[in-house]
């Protein structure tokens, strides 16, 4: 391939309707030549023009050009390659992992991708408790371990010491940045300089002469974690390679430009969508300093940010989009702008349509999970399209809604327009989680069962309606927290708001709504309740309670943790049952979330005995999981 030319696979016009993807479907994917590998796909990438941007990084939102960094694709296809034959040089080979904890610096990519071309990337989130890191490394058998040695996100290298005294498998320590001397060895397991030792190694090639097969293991991604131990999907070289390439003709040209990054590269949305995706196609990643918008000083200068580097496809998460609304747009030129995405959970429809009333560019959702690789439904760039839906599917996946029972049997599938399980099959579902302790759900043979609710309308566009987790059920009545939430963001002054369901010892469970004012808003939670009184079509769905936050628990892609809400809140409904009884000194009450074992709350009583009976009769009513301990 010359300098300047684009692979034969890539995209000319982008897909926009599904009678477009099913046109395109009439030549088998067998037939379109795909590289067999993700090292392949990104050489491929990097040749288009070497001397073009690869990633834009700054340090400083407010401060972008004093703080700036850039790497073109020559240096790019340099320090994969070098990085891959370093750890060629440390015994990596196909079958060995290759634990990252990185944050969103230039040096992520090459060691995402360099262990990818060697042997098999973990990328960790190094904010993770060093327990929960050692048991992931072991899961995976990690042989080497790449550690941010940079101090701004706090202690990432202080956790080396604990992981590395604990893991068996381990050969060999990483560091990457850093200004204190390098020390020689960790808990006895040696470190290697990276800025010291990689330039040594050959740029131009993979010294292992290594032989790519599609089906070979190219990652492990964590997903969950929040209640124990993560689990670890894994991606075959197929899944990614096939996914990049079925985004490209669904987004077009957008994502061959310059694409934001403001999520870790530990999640699929930062790792590929944001990055290699971007990087795969000759496109410029733009790297909101290593913390992403995460970092206090970013989003205040987005905009500014935007116009500086002529961004043409931003990718957000849900309540950033809220967020933004507070920050004026001012004189920033952002007409660069092709594309608005945000995924990771539904977006309210009313804050979308007042994001596209403030910027002029619709925010076009997305929805997909790190067992699909990442997206498996997008909103192509048309003109008109649907707020409040997902889009369509990625050409070759296939989505279904359906009705299943307990065991996993499809008993019917849905009409368009009813709600039902979303269920995926396609090129980029990955074969499962690593060891298969905690494997997936799979229905009617080949069929993921993903968790979400939704349905399909009747140009087969996906909404998303909620987890079938968090559908509330209150005497009888069937409760979408998503259409609750929905009608909270049309009160004035709300900026976040999310629905659970709480324990309740009539109905069995209640809707609570947890609600984050905007800066300066004089809302009350009684006016909360009487709003969504006034708006939603059902009683049941009033939230019976309101609880103000100063902010919401949010994952590190801005996800907001309903899990830890749940908690909360059951802990709120057991203290007001025994209060109610009259019991109300003395309680020491701790619900916790045990994953699928459901949540348990521990009731802790001082000065009162375990067989009092108002304390039995208060709590008898709930289907909670509860222990009465006496307390000195």
């Amino acid at each position: 391939m010359t300098p300047n030319t684009h692979p034969a696979y890539w995209p000319q016009e982008p897909l926009l309707s599904l009678e477009d993807v099913q046109r395109f479907e009439r030549i088998p994917l067998s037939q379109r030549s795909l590289p067999a590998s993700t090292y392949e796909m990104l050489m491929d990438g990097c040749a288009i023009d070497p001397s073009k941007v690869a990633i834009d990084f700054f340090a400083d939102g407010s401060r972008i050009q004093e703080t700036a960094r850039k790497v073109t694709f020559a240096e790019l296809r340099s320090r994969v390659n070098q990085t891959a034959n370093l750890l060629t040089s440390l015994g990596v080979s196909k079958d060995d992992v290759v634990s990252v904890l990185m944050p969103s610096v230039p040096e992520s990519q090459f060691l995402l991708w360099g262990a990818q071309a060697a042997g098999i990337v973990n990328p960790a989130n190094w904010m993770l408790e060093p327990e929960i890191l050692v048991h992931m490394f072991r899961s995976a058998r990690t042989k080497v371990l790449a550690v941010y040695g940079g101090e701004e996100l706090g202690p990432i290298w202080s956790k080396v010491e604990a992981v590395a005294r604990e893991l068996g498998t381990l050969s060999a320590v990483i560091r990457v940045g850093g200004t204190s001397p390098c020390p020689a060895e960790v808990a006895g397991v040696r470190v290697i300089d990276y800025e010291s030792s990689v330039s040594s190694f050959p740029a131009d090639a993979l010294s292992s002469g290594r032989v790519f097969s599609p089906d070979d293991t190219a990652s492990l991604f964590h997903t969950g974690g929040t209640t124990g131990a993560p689990k670890l999907a894994r991606h075959l070289h197929r899944n990614q390679v096939y996914w990049v390439w079925a985004f490209a003709h669904v987004v077009g040209a957008a994502g061959a430009g310059v694409v934001t990054l403001g999520v870790p590269v530990f999640h699929v949305a930062g790792a590929i969508v944001c990055c290699y995706s971007t990087l795969a196609r000759g496109g410029s990643v733009l790297m909101l300093t290593s913390a992403g918008f995460r970092n206090p000083s970013v989003l205040p200068n987005i905009w500014r940010i935007v116009q500086a580097y002529r961004v043409n496809l931003a990718v957000f998460v849900p309540t950033l989009v809220n967020q933004l609304l507070s920050v004026p747009i001012g004189d920033s030129d952002i007409s660069s702008i092709q594309y608005v995405g945000s995924s990771t959970a539904p977006l309210s429809v009313t804050v979308a349509e007042a994001f596209r009333e403030m910027t002029g560019s619709g925010v076009r959702e997305s929805w997909g999970m790190t067992e699909t690789v990442a997206v498996a439904c997008v909103t192509p760039p048309t003109e008109s399209f649907k707020p409040g839906s997902s889009g369509m599917r990625l050409p070759y996946t296939q989505i279904r809604i359906v009705r299943a029972d307990e065991a996993g049997r499809v008993v019917r599938d849905c009409a368009p327009g009813e709600s039902g399980l979303v269920v995926v099959r396609g090129p980029s579902v990955f074969p499962g989680y690593l060891g298969q302790d905690h494997g997936p759900r799979w229905i009617d043979g080949d069929w993921l069962d993903t968790g979400d609710l939704g349905h399909l309308d009747h140009d087969q566009s996906l909404w998303i309606t909620g987890r079938s987790k968090d559908l509330i059920i209150r005497g009888g009545h069937n409760i979408d927290p998503k259409m609750v939430e929905e009608s909270l963001f049309g009160l004035p002054g709300i900026q976040d708001a999310a629905v659970v369901g709480a324990p309740d010892a009539h109905a069995g469970e209640v809707p609570v709504a947890y609600v984050v004012l905007k800066p300066g808003s004089k809302v009350s939670a009684e006016d909360v309740i009487a709003h969504a009184a006034s708006n939603l079509p059902e009683r049941a769905a009033v939230p019976k309670f309101c609880y103000l936050l100063p902010e919401m628990p949010k994952t590190l892609v801005g996800k907001i943790q309903k899990n830890v809400l749940r908690v909360d809140a059951i802990e709120r409904m057991f203290r007001l049952a025994l209060e109610t009884s009259g019991v109300g000194e003395g309680l020491v009450i701790k619900a916790v979330d045990r994953g699928s074992k459901g949540f348990h709350v521990d009731v802790g009583l001082k000065g009162l005995k375990s067989t009092d009976r108002r304390v039995r009769d208060a709590l008898r009513p709930f289907t909670v999981s509860y222990e009465i301990k006496e307390l000195p």
